[in-house]
């Protein structure tokens, strides 16, 4: 699949698992990515191989993203080396909003997905509350 980029998704937990299935049920079935969960009981040398044998079996002539949780956590740490392949961006923070994005952006230049990465971070982001209903007639939702 050399027209899109390879894509690696490390999170602590399942939840990259669970977010590439739910991106998924909106944009369709994704073909070269693969995620790695980071649990507590996992020893970092292992880690390290099963990201090392995930990388190698993505086709990257386009470049590689590396998504992850959490800045500073394993993760992120675990990815981090992989930067000195030079086609390599890794963003932390993923959530639905920059996933859907980055699927949806794919086939550009691993170079112009920095931009969409950032946009659809900030993008995805809404906080409401109570007061934002003011004058709203939708009691019958509750």
């Amino acid at each position: 699949m050399a027209d899109s980029i390879g894509i690696l998704v490390m999170t602590h937990g399942d939840f990259g698992k669970a977010a590439i299935e739910s991106a998924q049920l909106i944009v369709g079935e994704q073909e070269n990515y693969e995620t790695v969960s980071v649990f507590v009981v996992d020893q970092l040398d292992d880690l390290r191989q099963e990201m090392k044998e995930k990388v190698e079996s993505l086709d990257t002539s386009k470049g590689l993203l590396i998504l992850t949780d959490i800045v500073g956590g394993t993760p992120i740490n675990l990815a981090s080396p992989l930067l000195t392949r030079g086609d390599t961006i890794i963003a932390s923070g993923v959530n639905l909003p920059m996933l859907l994005e980055v699927l949806m952006n794919r086939g550009k230049e691993i170079s112009e997905l920095k931009e969409v990465i950032q946009a659809a971070y900030t993008q995805g982001l809404s906080i409401r509350t109570d007061q934002d209903l003011e004058g709203d007639d939708d009691d019958d939702l509750l």
